[in-house]
């Protein structure tokens, strides 16, 4: 799979950043989106919200960890080393998420702040200039 991404990289033009980021986790995470869009049409906001936010913190909370634990372990150098750029947009969100999630009504307006931060990440990972440490 690594692989083949880098080959799309070199051939798109596509940074992998961008690829990681952005793509892999909308085409690896469709059935779970498809699940919580649904859940909300249903009504059912509080598995909606459980499905959408519950992957994303046990990524944060046991897969980055673990990543950087097997790392260490085999010799590979994998650091939470990351650029400036990629710091604020992840405190951004995380802000927007809680803002989001505190009270308990939702409207548009809230759905769209969170998908136009989504565009926003997408568009700045998109035109970013990838520095190596």
């Amino acid at each position: 799979l690594v692989g083949s991404i880098d080959g799309f990289c070199t051939e798109s033009g596509v940074s992998r950043t961008f690829v990681g980021l952005i793509i892999l986790p909308v085409v690896g995470n469709a059935v779970e989106h498809v699940t919580a869009v649904t859940a909300a049409a249903k009504d059912k906001m509080d598995l909606a919200m459980g499905v959408a936010v519950g992957s994303c913190t046990q990524i944060s909370l046991f897969v980055l960890p673990l990543t950087v634990i097997v790392g260490w372990c085999t010799g590979i150098d994998m650091t939470l080393n990351f650029p400036h750029f990629e710091i604020f947009l992840f405190i951004l969100s995380v802000v927007i998420v809680s803002i989001c999630v505190s009270n308990p009504m939702s409207n548009w307006l809230e759905g769209s702040l969170l998908m136009t931060t989504y565009l926003m990440i997408a568009t700045g990972f998109w035109f970013e200039k990838v520095v190596d440490f």
